[in-house]
């Protein structure tokens, strides 16, 4: 009897790992889409910040380090770099700079505050930033920082901007009331259950079937044109344009089949391929131009 019930709870514990094996990832673009912006931006350094990235990284790439800001979030003492990855725009404001911003901080000052330390050396330039300041302030009502952590280095001031980058750029991290479409449940192809934000990090990206060297290869072909229209701008124009377009990833085209959970199906993938692909291709090609400002 002890052996019969032994046994089924080890059938019970390898289920859930299975399924837990099979479950989508919530992170940002994924590993993936992370690794294929930085592998373009790789692609378009000058030979200046070709040479001080290699020497910050350790002779690592960018590609390398893309994903090690998400890799602290298993770890609580960097719980205060969470609001970072995302902005929030308010459904029905037209600009980041209308809406209300996070006191601790979010992806926008992030980024920019990163490109001025790392220009700068500066960190002033981070503690702009509450959640980069090294002291903690637990004694807050709201805290930002519930535990000092060590000042943050240059080589992962980089780490950072490479992978906040790549959020800007997933159109749902400049969300709006629903967390960025975390609250809109969805199908993916009638397989499995799941939320349109993480369709969009993952699914949309892994659905290519290409690692992130053949995917960044098979995207890196803007012309002149289209780069050099793609690398104006600042980060909250940037910004602006996930505000813009966030209507268009909201259309399911077989919503009628599934009206509480829509379906995400080859026509949803297919209608978003094109823009899903020109993000991370735009990603890519301005963290290029970013890096190349701060390493001329």
């Amino acid at each position: 009897m002890h052996e019969k019930r032994t046994r089924k709870i080890f059938l019970k514990v390898v289920a859930s790992l299975l399924l837990l094996s099979l479950a989508p990832s919530a992170h940002a673009w994924g590993p993936t889409g992370h690794r294929v912006v930085a592998e373009i931006a790789q692609r378009h350094l000058t030979p200046s910040a070709q040479t001080k990235v290699s020497q910050l990284l350790d002779g690592r790439t960018l590609a390398d380090v893309a994903n090690w800001p998400d890799d602290l979030r298993s770890d609580p003492r960097f719980d205060k770099y969470k609001v970072l990855h995302y902005a929030t725009v308010k459904d029905g404001l037209a600009s980041y700079r209308d809406s209300e911003k996070e006191r601790c901080g979010d992806v926008v000052v992030a980024i920019d505050a990163f490109s001025a330390f790392l220009r700068t050396g500066s960190r002033e330039s981070l503690y702009v930033v509450k959640a980069l300041t090294d002291k903690t302030d637990a004694t807050d009502q709201h805290p930002c920082n519930k535990q000092q952590t060590e000042p943050i280095s240059s080589a992962q001031a980089l780490s950072f901007l490479v992978h906040l980058m790549g959020d800007l750029h997933q159109p749902l991290h400049v969300g709006g009331a629903d967390l960025g479409g975390n609250a809109v449940a969805v199908s993916w192809m009638e397989r499995w259950e799941t939320n349109l934000h993480s369709t969009w990090d993952d699914e949309m990206v892994d659905y290519e079937r290409l690692d992130y060297i053949q995917y960044a290869r098979f995207l890196d072909h803007a012309s002149e044109a289209d780069t050099k229209r793609w690398q104006a701008g600042d980060t909250i124009a940037w910004a602006d344009e996930a505000v813009a377009m966030r209507p268009k990833l909201y259309v399911f085209p077989d919503k009628s089949k599934r009206p509480i959970a829509p379906l995400i199906s080859y026509q949803y993938v297919g209608e978003q391929r094109e823009r899903m692909r020109e993000q991370l291709l735009k990603g890519g090609l301005r963290l290029a131009a970013v890096l190349n400002a701060i390493f001329k």
